[in-house]
């Protein structure tokens, strides 16, 4: 009994003693990162420090973020994405061990010459502890368990990446939404004012005393029915981001609640972004790439273990008996094989050497996958960094001009009333200014977004899963 044992667990501790992983190691590739960003020197704070409810404090953002996170189907797709990464884990994980299985079989049988000539019949039942193992010496289990852990890990990035993205995407359609009420708050206001000075056109020129024409009526006429046009469009993509934002939080399309205006929406004075070299580990979508490209990395050993021969090992051990019911005394008969064998590739037409070849192809594809994700990173910090420099000054300027153009305004209506000026002069400023509100409250939407582009670009900060978890852990 004793030997049957040592033979298996000798050859099973030479096989992980011995062995030596094929292909090979990996090791980060040598990558050229700047130091700095373009229009910030670099620094060990950065925005992502910061968790999403801290940066967006609007309560009504919030709860829609945090239902976001809950129910929206991406992320439950996402979910169970890890879930599936996490069970094909545990089953090449599997192979890095023996497998037993049991086996029972019954027998009858006649022994001897056919009837109706004399002969014998016998029973027999059997039970068997069938064991199976492949030796790992090349190591081509481990570097596929190794792939596998990769992908696993690579596919609970992704997942993360969902919900960064997620929460990127409720704040600028809420942003979006606030700016969009806003400037329907404009046209009706300025639909109001229109409304009067038509009104005051039309009375003027039923007086008859010359002083307005027809035609500054009809120019009155065309900037209300203008504004009412501007109105609807307004009104129609209010409903349409409504429903946009519905589906992002999980539900079907409906009203959506509102908190804070456009104007009180906060955005952080100071901006910083770090340093470049952390976005390797703080963007998950990089690291995601970078786990594709171990894996791929892996594959290559695996694909080059082929080569060598392959050492398995089976055995069984059993009991015998004629009866069942003495199927397990110990003093029946025993029965038991060990058989160690190998098998090593001669011709197959060169088969091994193109999976090692697709395989390293593989690895340059996630390679420059990789490389390629990096670049993108960088410019997407880069784009929000100069987004947002610039729409601060853009909004500046913008503020500027509206209220030049209220005073304009003013002006005109004094000149028009004075006689000065043709009623003319009143509908450019009125239409000026209408243009100039509407730019204004854009600019400041932008702004907004290019600090949440910002916030998701460097990583998009600690998010804290609300959601449904994998139901597996590796």
């Amino acid at each position: 009994m004793k030997r049957l044992f040592v033979i298996p667990a000798a050859l099973l501790a030479a096989g992980l003693l011995t062995g030596c992983a094929t292909g090979p190691d990996y090791r980060r590739p040598e990558l050229a990162l700047p130091e700095t960003w373009r229009l910030e020197a670099a620094g060990t704070n950065t925005l992502a420090d910061l968790p999403w409810a801290s940066l967006y404090r609007d309560p009504v953002l919030s709860g829609l973020i945090t239902e976001a996170l809950t129910n929206n189907l991406d992320v439950r797709i996402a979910v169970a994405r890890i879930d599936e990464a996490i069970a094909a884990y545990r089953i090449q994980r599997a192979d890095l061990l023996p497998a037993l299985n049991g086996s029972g079989r019954y027998t009858k049988a006649r022994v001897g010459n056919l009837p109706p000539l004399p002969g014998a019949e016998a029973e027999q039942f059997d039970f068997f502890g069938v064991l199976s193992y492949e030796l790992d010496v090349w190591g081509r289990i481990r570097r596929l368990n190794e792939a596998a852990k990769a992908r696993y890990l690579a596919t609970e990035e992704a997942a993360e990446v969902v919900r960064v993205s997620l929460v990127a995407g409720v704040a600028s359609t809420y942003f979006q939404l606030r700016s969009l009420d806003r400037q329907v708050e404009i046209a009706e206001a300025t639909l109001v004012s229109r409304s009067n000075s038509l009104e005051l056109t039309r009375i003027k020129f039923d007086d008859g005393n010359g002083i307005v024409s027809e035609l500054d009526v009809a120019q009155a006429l065309t900037q209300v029915a203008s504004t009412k046009s501007s109105i609807a469009s307004l009104r129609r993509a209010v409903a349409v981001t409504e429903n946009a934002l519905a589906v992002l939080v999980g539900g079907a399309p409906r009203t959506m609640p509102r908190g804070w205006s456009i104007d009180a929406q906060w955005g952080p004075d100071d901006v910083p972004a770090g340093l470049p070299s952390d976005l390797l580990l703080r963007r998950p979508d990089l690291r995601a790439a970078e786990q594709q490209l171990i894996a791929a990395n892996a594959d290559i050993g695996a694909a080059r273990a082929a080569y060598f021969p392959s050492i398995s090992l089976t055995g069984a051990l059993g009991v015998q008996s004629e009866e069942f019911d003495d199927l397990f005394d110990t003093g029946l008969s025993r029965a038991w094989n060990i058989t160690p064998s190998i098998t090593a590739p001669i011709f197959n037409g060169g088969k091994i050497r193109a999976g090692v070849r697709v395989a390293e192809a593989r690895q340059r594809t996630a390679l420059a996958t990789y490389e390629q994700a990096i670049q993108t990173a960088f410019r997407e910090v880069e784009d929000a960094l100069i987004g947002i420099q610039y729409l601060r000054e853009q909004l500046a300027a913008d503020d500027e001009v509206v209220a030049a153009e209220r005073h304009r305004l003013d002006l005109a209506y004094l000149r028009y009333e004075g006689g000065v000026a043709s009623y003319s002069d009143v509908l450019d400023a009125q239409r000026f200014l209408f243009n100039a509100e509407l730019a204004a409250v854009q600019t400041r939407n932008d702004l907004l977004n290019a600090t949440v582009q910002l916030y998701k670009a460097l990583g998009g900060g600690p998010v804290e899963v609300t959601g449904p978890e994998p139901v597996y852990s590796p």
